[in-house]
């Protein structure tokens, strides 16, 4: 079996929206920050108790992984042929004689190899944190983003860049359990499975902390600074004390192959421009 890796690419996708739009989106929704739970219900607060007190940006991660796998293969079969007419007896195909079955159906049985072709392809976006599917992620990767090489410059000006608790590891397992398909085979030709993206996407999300004065109480909205969504969120992340790099997001290597593509002899080699560019 011959797998080709993708090469691994890390992006960040732009902001839609102005920092100005971003945060008068989570000051209208700012009693949102205290939702959910009897106790809302009973007592809802005032706008203008509400004031904003810190905000925060953040880029939380997600995968976009595809590929595909093909199977090149012979195997034997034995075709029922039927006969043309009730007074046929026997066939002749390629100087070998078949007699007609003796029941009497007329029909007879062929040996034969077929040459096979089967391909199977998939393609996932997962989030970096929860494992789960990103079920926006056709809205996420309409926009315009941008290749980051040196991972740390995520981290600039404040903004946390959360590493993923899921590495590239787990979704291209999951991925290889999509188009790793067994095949009925007598002789296998051709075998091959190629990664044609294993990219890591930061999304990024502000999140807004709000004190309800009087009270006590503090709240987050987060909102998607790319589809403009709101939510209450939790508190706001401290710092990040590991230091994000290559090595830490990524670690899929030809060592690791052999865990996901069990048995066999197999060959790993890197991806060309032209396979890894093919989705863009």
């Amino acid at each position: 079996m011959e797998v080709t890796l993708a090469q691994e690419r890390l992006y960040a996708l732009e902001e839609r929206l102005t920092l100005d739009e971003i945060q008068q989106r989570a000051m209208d929704k700012r009693t949102q920050a205290f939702g959910g739970g009897l106790g809302s219900l009973l007592q809802r607060p005032k706008t203008e108790e509400i004031v904003l007190v810190n905000k925060q940006r953040r880029l939380e991660p997600f995968w976009h992984v595809a590929g595909r796998a093909v199977y090149i293969y012979d195997r034997n079969r034995d075709y029922t042929i039927p006969a043309s007419a009730a007074d046929v007896q026997a066939i002749t195909i390629h100087d070998n004689r078949y007699e007609g079955d003796a029941a009497g159906t007329k029909s007879f049985r062929v040996p034969v190899r077929e040459h096979c072709r089967a391909e199977f392809a998939s393609e996932s976006y997962t989030d970096g944190m929860t494992g789960g599917p990103v079920p926006d992620a056709a809205a996420l990767m309409s926009g315009p983003r941008s290749e980051i090489s040196d991972p740390q410059t995520l981290s600039a000006d404040g903004t946390i860049a959360l590493p993923p608790e899921h590495r590239s590891s787990y979704v291209v397992r999951q991925l290889m359990t999509e188009i790793m398909k067994p095949v009925q085979a007598d002789q296998m030709i051709e075998e091959t499975v190629t990664l044609e993206a294993t990219d890591l996407l930061y999304r990024p999300i502000w999140a807004f902390e709000f004190d309800w004065q009087g009270k006590g109480k503090t709240g987050v909205v987060e909102v998607d600074s790319i589809t403009g969504g709101t939510k209450q969120g939790k508190a706001l992340v401290g710092s990040i004390r590991q230091m994000l790099s290559r090595d830490l997001l990524f670690d899929i290597t030809a060592d690791t192959v052999g865990v996901f593509v069990p048995g066999g002899s197999i060959a790993v080699k890197l991806a060309k421009a032209a396979i890894d560019t093919q989705r863009g």
